[in-house]
C-alpha cells in the first residue's frame, strides 16, 4: 500500500502590526506526517516567512492550503517524504530494539523472592 502524507498547521506566530497591515503571519508550526497500513511516522518544524507587501493576504482570508503552498515552495517535501518512508521501513522491519529499565525489578518479582 502506498504511503498517505499529510500536513498540520499547529500554529502561526503574527505580528499584531507590520508596514501598515494587521496580523502578518512571520512563523508557521507545522507537523508532516505519513501513515501506511497500521505504520505511522511524522516530523514537526517551523518555517519563517518573508514579509511580502505585494502579495500579502489578509489573515481572515487566510486558508489552511495557502499556508500549506507557502511550505511546499520553501521546505525540501521530497527528501521529508523520503525521511517518512524510511521511518515507516524501519518500523515494518527492525533493526535494533530498547530494552526499557532493563535491572528494575518488578513488585512480582521481588514478591517471587521472598523478601
Amino acid at each position: 500500500m502506498a504511503i498517505t502524507y499529510k500536513w498540520t498547521i499547529n500554529a502561526l506566530d503574527a505580528h499584531i502590526s507590520h508596514e501598515e497591515k494587521s496580523d502578518v503571519v512571520y512563523t508557521v508550526h507545522w507537523g508532516y506526517a505519513g501513515t501506511e497500513d497500521e505504520h505511522a511516522a511524522s516530523s514537526i518544524g517551523t518555517f519563517s516567512l518573508e514579509f511580502d507587501k505585494d502579495n500579502f493576504i489578509e489573515y481572515a482570508d487566510l486558508k489552511e492550503s495557502d499556508v500549506i503552498g507557502w511550505l511546499e515552495a520553501g521546505l525540501d517535501v521530497a527528501a521529508m517524504k523520503e525521511n517518512l518512508k524510511n521511518q515507516i521501513d524501519l518500523l515494518k522491519t527492525p533493526i535494533s530494539k530498547t530494552y526499557r529499565t532493563p535491572f528494575v525489578e518488578t513488585e512480582t518479582e521481588t514478591e517471587e523472592g521472598g523478601e
